[in-house]
């Protein structure tokens, strides 16, 4: 694993997932701004120049919620196995953001290499340049996520893929470890119309 990222542009795709499905969210990292829900301020990037194209992007591995962040009330943050699945079904629903190189270095250093130990390529888009997410290079042991976090990934759902009614987010979220025996299905639709659906 290296901090490299493709040579031939000064462009990379960073596929987002989790919070960092939230345009709020994730100019937060970009800008230095605290974010509503909660989450860690940090220092702006040092170019504070906003993402020039996202789009919708399913990451094929498999999301759950471990860790336990101080930011997030001590709940369970979204990482990805590091496993690519086989199962066409077992997909996340990710957001790619198209930053410059130095702004997805800066921003995987805010997220902690220490936790996003791991860089995946997930090929190269339309465009010809690599889309790179991060997780931790081990499945590590699952815990419960804050309802704040929850909100923060419910809302950025809601705006990345407008198809998506709370019902396909309910049975998307139910069974993922850390949320799975933690959330009953009513608590959980109940954080889920909480949100502008």
């Amino acid at each position: 694993m290296t901090d490299t990222t493709d040579e031939n542009s000064e462009y990379v795709w960073y596929a987002g997932y989790g919070s960092n499905l939230s345009q709020e969210r994730f100019f937060c990292y970009i800008l230095g701004k605290q974010f509503r829900f909660g989450g860690s301020k940090h220092k702006p990037c040092k170019d504070k120049t906003l993402p020039i194209e996202n789009k919708p992007f399913e990451i094929p591995y498999s999301i759950y919620f471990a860790k336990e962040s101080e930011s997030w009330k001590n709940g369970g943050v979204a990482f990805i196995s590091p496993y690519h699945e086989s199962d066409d079904k077992k997909y996340t629903y990710g957001r790619i953001w198209k930053i410059t190189k130095m702004q997805f270095l800066e921003i995987w250093e805010m997220e902690g290499k220490g936790w996003y130990n791991m860089k995946i390529d997930l090929g190269e888009e339309s465009d010809g340049i690599h889309i790179y997410t991060i997780t931790n290079q081990n499945i590590q042991k699952s815990n419960k996520p804050s309802n704040d976090y929850l909100k923060t990934i419910i809302d950025g759902l809601e705006e990345t893929y407008e198809h998506l009614d709370k019902n396909v987010i309910l049975e998307y979220l139910i069974d993922k470890d850390g949320i799975k025996g933690n959330f009953t299905k009513e608590k959980l639709s109940e954080i889920i119309s909480w949100i502008r659906l």
